[in-house]
């Protein structure tokens, strides 16, 4: 993968919680991220944007999707309720091209 050389440790999942560790042990978390292709920095961002799952963030930044673009709040999805883009994504509640759609438009 082209993401190799990044690195996501377990203080910044520790850091984060459950949002980040979902309730299981933090390095797995941080092995999740790293494989992703996110370090630290990178992976304080996604969570910031509550965004809890990598592989919905790899999603999100492979559609040229910024962590602060996803930060963005909305209504939009399955089910009606007031969150960041990337957490529906994450939810499952907007795919990553409706929340990239989302995430570029000024709404």
């Amino acid at each position: 993968m082209h993401w190799s050389g990044s690195r996501t440790s377990v203080e910044t999942i520790s850091r984060y919680g459950e949002l980040a560790d979902r309730g299981e042990d933090p390095s797995v978390a941080a092995r999740a991220w790293s494989t992703a292709g996110f370090d630290d920095e990178e992976t304080a961002l996604w969570l910031d944007a509550r965004c809890f799952d990598p592989q919905t963030a790899r999603d999100l930044a492979d559609l040229a999707v910024t962590p602060a673009q996803a930060s963005k709040r909305t209504r939009d999805g399955r089910r009606d309720y007031i969150d960041t883009i990337a957490f529906k994504v994450a939810s499952g509640d907007l795919s990553a091209r409706q929340g990239a759609a989302r995430a570029g438009s000024s709404r």
